[in-house]
């Protein structure tokens, strides 16, 4: 075969792949109008049930139903999935939401309860992840510590909380206050009632030395302590108690 005969019928095939190729769209965009004609003459297909589930203890289901009821908008396939998860996340209670439909006529809402860790000041929670937040009621949990301090270490007050708390465990004592001062340093009150004082420096450090002391020396007497300070690099603070006065009366 000369090399004329061969160029025409390598030219032939390449146009009847094009045609093909052409077929092939045509008949695809063929395919997707008729689907939507089919689909346009189907009945609405409404939303019958919005599903919430989740492990919930303070989350109120009327509450979040209400937030739910004006993002389910539409039919079943109009609904927006993200705006109904934008409104279960304007509960300050949710920690997270999952949304899906469920096929025939249903919206299905997993949510994710935010759980408290601690009270922050006395308006609103902290979270375990170290966000704030404020519902409508908040009210005081009976074992839920306080913690106090600038809104933007929030997560750091939480880290040290947690730090703390492990370093004074293996003598019974657990942080019931904690507060981190304009200046850094830490007041805490523990669970006897004992007040401590700490700085920014060496924090853990000093606390561990505290522990110390308070197994060997302190646990025994610790009803005649008035406060400990531990902001000193080789030693600490303890303030006692006033002996009380005891008068007597002269006949």
């Amino acid at each position: 075969m000369n090399t004329a005969a061969l160029d025409r019928r390598q030219g032939g095939m390449r146009l009847r792949f094009r045609l093909l190729d052409l077929g092939l769209a045509v008949l695809a965009l063929s395919l997707l109008v008729m689907l939507a004609q089919v689909l346009e003459r189907l009945p609405m297909m409404r939303v019958q049930a919005v599903r919430v589930h989740g492990d919930f203890h303070a989350l109120r289901r009327d509450e979040l139903s209400r937030l739910l009821a004006g993002a389910v908008r539409g039919d079943f396939w109009q609904v927006d999935l993200a705006q109904v998860q934008a409104a279960a996340l304007r509960s300050p209670w949710v920690e997270s939401a999952r949304v899906t439909r469920v096929w025939p006529d249903t919206i299905d809402v997993a949510i994710q309860e935010r759980r408290p860790v601690a009270l922050w000041g006395e308006h609103a929670y902290i979270s375990s992840q170290g966000v704030i937040f404020t519902p409508t009621e908040v009210h005081t949990i009976a074992g839920l510590p306080v913690l106090y301090g600038p809104a933007d270490h929030a997560l750091y007050v939480m880290d040290q909380f947690r730090a703390m708390n492990a370093i004074l465990a293996p003598v019974g004592l657990h942080v019931s206050e904690l507060e981190l001062t304009d200046r850094m340093s830490w007041r805490l009150r523990l669970d006897d009632g004992l007040p401590l004082r700490v700085d920014a420096h060496d924090t853990l450090a000093k606390l561990q030395r505290f522990v110390v002391l308070y197994r060997h020396e302190l646990a025994a007497r610790v009803a005649q302590i008035r406060s400990v300070d531990l902001r000193y690099s080789n030693g600490i603070a303890v303030a006692w108690q006033q002996a009380p006065q005891i008068k007597k009366t002269l006949k």
